[in-house]
Formats: structure tokens, sequence, C-alpha cells
């Protein structure tokens, strides 16, 4: 309600975007799941959103019933940078999951990893970057990965696998996964103040109904 956003269909049709001044949003059919690592299906930004972002990952992804079914979510620097994010989510009974970073000069590694109800469909995954603080992951509850030193990460583009080879099986049946970035200066956009308002405004309520009921004579 805050914009008049435009929507633009990718030529593939794979999926959808909402655009406006502070924010953009697009959704993956769960075909992206299938994808192989080396065939993500990827959407590109128009224009590389940093260095400071806020990321919120909806995964309402219908797994097959495999405890290895996973998506994996990696979000790419422009190229030439080799830099990049991986947030990978399992399906199954164990609904594993785990971070990992790829620095350039340093390698691939994991960051964080949890075996067993590690995320949840219910809870979006949030993944932020300020240039000022690095790089911060929360599942859904929680803070996992605070304030990770990257030295900077702009996301030019996020791309979405499950398969690590052509003969693996298929990891979803259904659902979608979606993806919501705000990015620019924190104080220029009222999106960052919603939660702020929301809260004043219900500790307000709350504050006026204690005030009330210890006036109220007692029956």
């Amino acid at each position: 309600m805050l914009f008049l956003p435009s929507v633009a269909f990718a030529q593939e049709k794979q999926y959808q975007t909402i655009s406006s001044e502070r924010n953009e949003v697009f959704s993956f059919p769960f075909s992206a799941s299938n994808s192989e690592v080396d065939s993500p299906l990827v959407y590109n930004y128009d224009v590389p959103k940093g260095p400071t972002w806020i990321l919120t990952i909806n995964n309402n992804l219908t797994y097959v019933a495999d405890d290895d079914a996973k998506t994996v979510v990696r979000l790419r620097e422009p190229a030439p940078s080799e830099k990049y994010i991986d947030i990978a989510m399992y399906g199954g009974e164990a609904m594993k999951f785990w971070i990992a970073v790829n620095i350039p000069g340093t390698g691939y590694a994991k960051l964080y990893s949890k075996d067993s109800a590690g995320w949840s469909p219910e809870s979006a995954i949030t993944v932020s970057h300020v240039s000022t603080a690095g790089l911060s992951v929360t599942d859904g509850k929680r803070i996992i990965l605070d304030r990770f030193d990257l030295d900077g990460f702009t996301v030019g583009s996020i791309a979405v696998y499950g398969k690590d080879e052509a003969t693996s099986p298929e990891n979803a049946v259904g659902g979608n996964i979606s993806f919501e970035i705000l990015f620019g200066n924190i104080e220029d956009s009222p999106l960052y103040l919603v939660p702020a308002i929301v809260t004043a405004g219900v500790g307000g309520i709350l504050a006026t109904l204690l005030i009330v009921k210890k006036r109220k004579p007692s029956d």
C-alpha cells in the first residue's frame, strides 16, 4: 500500500516480479528446486542491490518425502566477482539447514549447519548485509549468524537449484519459493519503519488497557 508497484513477467514466464523504488519481489515455482547446480534457475537484478540490503525468503515448497531433498539458494555478486552466499533448506523429517560462503582467496566454507529442525515453512528466513556490520541471518525465530565480515557484498543475482547432478532425484513436487529484497538507505525507506510503528502501536494499546484496568473499581 506504500507503493504503486509495476508488475513484469519474465519471457520464460517462470517467475513474476513486483518492484518499487526501495524493494523488489519475485517468486520461483517448485521446478527451480529440481534444477541442476550447473543450470540453476536465475533471477538477475537489473541494478545490483547493495551494499546495504535485507532479503526475506519464504519457502513454501512441497518436498518429496526424503531427508535428502533440498533447495539451495545462491546469492551472487555481479561478475566478475566469484563471491557468493549459499543457503540450503532440506525437506523430509529432518528439515536440515546450512549456510556457506565462497570468498576469493579464502575458498568455500560452511558458516552454520543444523541437522534437524533447522528451518520451518511457517517462518521466513532473513538474510541481511550492512556495509558497516557485515552479514547476518535469522532462521525465522532467532539470529543464527551475526555480523560476519564479507568485506562488502552486493547482490547481483539469485540462483536456485537442488540437484547436484543430472541423475539426482527430484526434490520438490509443488509450491513456490519467494524473495523480497529491501535496499538503499534505511532512513529513506518507510518500509523499515513499519515494524517500529506496529510495535509502538501495540505497546500503546497495552499500556492504555493496563491503566484503565488499574483505575477500574473492583466488583
